[in-house]
């Protein structure tokens, strides 16, 4: 819908007053008042609380304000895209992935999307997992590929799977001595019980996998004695190839190793644990057709290893 003036009603909300928002607009205050009437008119609902000072909004008002600010922001990316075509600079697409999960999705579907959008230049923005939500909330990236994150207020996402986590060692270690398992065709770990007093590689304990990692230490009473942190996934899967630990990776990464005819791969718990993968973009945030497009060639690309519709 069309709203006049909508820099009058953002600006009441800034400010919590309908006289301090007339001072910054130049106008005077019943114009800004009459304003204000004649919109909530016009709209059938009371968007500003007038018994609480400062002014609140009422749960109308919030979706309208959150309906303005987000045309506000499409708006400023129009003037931008159209000003970068008519200058003939290439469109940008941010993208947000931590290091290893770029290293397995880009070589496979960054040819893809070349061929639908050769002009679009991607810029890849490579951090670790708890950082790339706030990339996607300041409006730096279009969207990440990452874990479900915890906090939702400003974020919105799309599920792309539930991935599968494998435990990871050397086929060879003791530890494996007349267990049959690989990444191709993975069988249950007998019991967690067996790694207490083992070298477990795992994720900081404030991250998403090792948390659900603990949790189902917890419910089957194992108490790790030797755990060895580390943000680097290859790290951890490298020291798992040395026989120096064992390892706890998600599915798709464990397939692109190297080394993969010298791991064994197993499932963990019962069901068998899995992290809950997403395309994650700011709320109300605004998705080019190129974005759109990769994002559907990324949820492609995981199918292979949903196990959902098994």
């Amino acid at each position: 819908m069309f709203v006049k003036n909508p820099e009058y009603f953002l600006t009441i909300v800034k400010e919590h007053s309908i006289s301090k928002a007339a001072e910054r607009l130049y106008l005077s205050q019943p114009y800004l008042s009459q304003y204000l009437a004649k919109l909530e008119g016009s709209l059938g609902v009371v968007l500003l609380d007038r018994s609480h000072s400062p002014l609140k909004l009422t749960p109308a008002g919030e979706l309208f304000h959150a309906y303005l600010e987000r045309q506000s922001f499409l708006d400023r990316q129009l003037v931008s895209d159209l000003r970068d075509l008519q200058n003939k600079k290439r469109p940008l697409l941010h993208i947000g992935v931590s290091p290893w999960r770029g290293s397995i999705l880009l070589p496979d579907v960054l040819p893809l999307f070349e061929e639908q959008y050769p002009d679009v230049q991607v810029i890849l923005h490579e951090a670790p997992v708890p950082e790339l939500g706030q990339l996607a909330e300041a409006n730096v990236i279009d969207f990440c590929v990452m874990q479900v994150p915890g906090d939702l207020s400003e974020l919105t996402y799309e599920p792309v799977m539930q991935e599968r986590i494998f435990l990871v060692g050397h086929r060879d270690h003791p530890l494996f001595q007349g267990l049959t398992s690989s990444c191709a065709d993975p069988t249950p770990f007998p019991s967690l019980r067996l790694l207490e007093h083992q070298r477990l590689v795992m994720l900081p304990p404030d991250w998403r996998l090792s948390k659900q990692l603990h949790n189902l230490f917890s419910v089957h009473s194992v108490e790790p004695q030797n755990i060895l942190v580390t943000t680097n996934t290859t790290t951890a899967i490298n020291l798992a190839e040395e026989k120096l630990g064992f390892a706890f990776l998600p599915e798709s990464g464990v397939s692109r190793t190297p080394y993969l005819d010298q791991l064994a791969c197993f499932t963990i718990g019962d069901p068998p644990l899995a992290c809950s993968l997403a395309v994650v973009y700011k709320k109300n945030g605004f998705l080019s057709p190129a974005a759109r497009a990769f994002i559907d060639l990324t949820q492609e690309f995981y199918s292979r290893y949903d196990r959902t519709a098994e």
